[in-house]
């Protein structure tokens, strides 16, 4: 019981990563897979509630302090984006950047935003926990604004699947160097 325990923490802790710690600690596969599996599915539910709290509380703090700016910006006659009006590219579009302070402005928020753009929230749920582990595509999710039910089934989908394939590897791999 104990092993189980710390597989399912250390499967809440690291996410699809956890399973050869299953493995190491004498558990059968099957048991590993879900002791990894409840302790990922924890991980999920209780980062992307926490984000979407998180979130939905910066909006409404930042909203009064925008609809200012706004206000400002409109008076002084310089558009919201900072940008004067002659500031345009060569076939008379309006050159358009994200924010300085954009929330997913960095490297990973980019490639995030990608694949989310390229392949939806199935694509992000599946792919998400291979590229940025199971805490990172959960906030990174609740981040992009994904609905909180689609999030968390596809992100359970793409874990049991990584999850499964971790430990097939990690069953070779130890079979092959004859650990456990």
């Amino acid at each position: 019981m104990g092993r189980f325990v710390w597989t399912l923490l250390a499967g809440f802790a690291i996410g699809t990563p956890a399973v050869p710690v299953g493995l190491s600690l004498s558990l059968p596969g099957p048991v590993a897979l879900l002791a990894v599996l409840l302790g990922s599915a924890g991980c999920v539910v209780f980062a992307v509630f926490a984000m979407e709290h998180a979130r939905l509380r910066w909006q409404s703090w930042r909203a009064p302090r925008k609809s200012s700016a706004v206000r400002a910006a409109s008076a002084a006659g310089t558009p919201i984006g900072g940008a004067a009006a002659d500031d345009t590219v060569a076939d008379d579009t309006v050159a358009v950047e994200p924010p300085a302070g954009d929330r997913l402005s960095g490297t990973a928020g980019r490639r995030a935003r990608r694949v989310f753009d390229r392949y939806g929230v199935v694509g992000f749920g599946i792919v998400g926990p291979a590229l940025f582990g199971t805490w990172g595509s959960s906030l990174l999710g609740a981040a992009l604004g994904i609905p909180r039910r689609r999030l968390i089934r596809w992100l359970l989908a793409g874990v049991t699947l990584w999850c499964t394939v971790m430990l097939i590897a990690s069953d070779a791999a130890f079979d092959a160097f004859g650990i456990g």
